[in-house]
């Protein structure tokens, strides 16, 4: 049940700030190169943060969770990957890399975080 809240807020958060993204970049307020940067930056905090908030809800062995959380995320990502018929590449390698480097880092942070 954990991780279907996680996931949720996830979801939220990331549909959030996409769509902060979208709306300055549809404004002319950023350019395309800052967008394409925003757009992974918005990955890697949302990432980021749930390994935390996975972490602070769990009792023992947080780095497991948060491979468990990345698991979870990059099966969910080949599944709509699969569906869109999209191949895969050495970039989509490489992102799902960073999510579950970035997930498991997080959710480690938020474990020194909640010994203090």
């Amino acid at each position: 049940m954990k991780y279907l809240k996680t996931l949720l807020f996830e979801i939220i958060l990331l549909i959030s700030l996409t769509l902060i993204t979208t709306i300055l970049y549809y404004f002319n307020i950023i350019n395309n190169n800052f967008n394409n940067i925003f757009k992974l930056l918005t990955f890697i905090i949302t990432f980021f943060y749930t390994g935390i908030y996975i972490s602070q809800k769990s009792t023992k062995k947080y780095y497991l969770e948060g491979l468990k959380l990345s698991g979870i995320n990059i099966f969910l990502f080949i599944i709509i990957s699969l569906i869109l018929k999209n191949g895969f590449n050495l970039k989509q390698i490489l992102y799902y890399l960073i999510i579950i480097f970035i997930t498991t880092f997080g959710s480690i942070i938020g474990s020194l975080k909640r010994k203090k």
